[in-house]
């Protein structure tokens, strides 16, 4: 097998393109953040993922014989919503939990909210999709793609989305966590072919996450009660998602 045809087989080319794309872009973020902070930081770091995720749609599209504008339509949204029950389950939980604890906002100026919970985690939605979900994922319609094959991509997907969160120190709940959701996400591009949906519903997760920092909380019985189970309830989405991913379906997946 030639060289060549590392970087051009439809089944497992998008590991390898996604090795590189995310190696360059770790390494790039690990440059910047030392010498940047606060809104700079962000602003770069949105640039960053921006041109990468625009660079990885690029070769994708190549790989793969897809029209750009093929991939981010919202072709079968239905279908995506369908498939990210869990998800959509556990986004619901995950926002009564926060706002039932909201106390008051302490510390978030309006360039860095704009800056990280607006423009960064929109492009992190962006990015991430393309290259931990599409560029990974797309393969699989050129194997088998029986039951065994879907669960090894979406695994394989689901634990690099994990390691990506764990670069800079290693935490197995950290890793578990994103590794969980990063599956759910997967599961609706499985199934669906539809990446624009888990663009959103990740960008409007992260909007959450990112600004649960800033709360200063106010533990009452909805609250503490509702985060007492969040271990659980991610449990509940990774055995949702994985039923979805495994049922049959009448519809061509990816």
């Amino acid at each position: 097998m030639g060289i060549g045809k590392i970087f051009t087989n439809k089944k497992y080319s998008g590991l390898i393109w996604h090795l590189i794309f995310a190696g360059v872009f770790i390494g790039l973020s690990l440059f910047f953040i030392e010498f940047t902070e606060g809104v700079t930081w962000y602003l770069i770091s949105t640039v960053l993922r921006i041109i990468f995720g625009t660079a990885i749609l690029i070769v994708s599209s190549k790989l793969f014989d897809r029209k750009i504008s093929e991939i981010l339509s919202f072709k079968n949204t239905k279908g995506a919503l369908l498939a990210g029950a869990g998800f959509l389950l556990f986004f619901v939980y995950y926002l009564i939990t926060v706002v039932s604890g909201i106390g008051k906002i302490v510390g978030l100026t309006t360039g860095v909210f704009l800056s990280k919970v607006i423009l960064q985690q929109a492009s992190t939605g962006f990015y991430e999709e393309i290259n931990y979900r599409f560029l990974l994922l797309e393969g699989l319609k050129h194997t088998k793609n029986d039951i065994s094959m879907k669960i090894l991509y979406t695994m394989v997907s689901s634990v690099l989305f994990g390691l990506l969160h764990c670069v800079t120190d290693w935490d197995t709940y950290t890793f578990l966590r994103t590794g969980i959701i990063g599956f759910a996400f997967a599961v609706i591009f499985v199934k669906s072919g539809n990446i624009v949906v888990p663009m959103i519903l990740h960008f409007l997760y992260d909007i959450i996450a990112k600004m649960v920092v800033f709360i200063e909380w106010n533990h009452n019985i909805i609250y503490d009660s509702a985060n007492a189970i969040f271990k659980i309830m991610l449990v509940i989405l990774f055995v949702i998602s994985f039923i979805i991913l495994v049922m049959p379906q009448k519809q061509k997946s990816i």
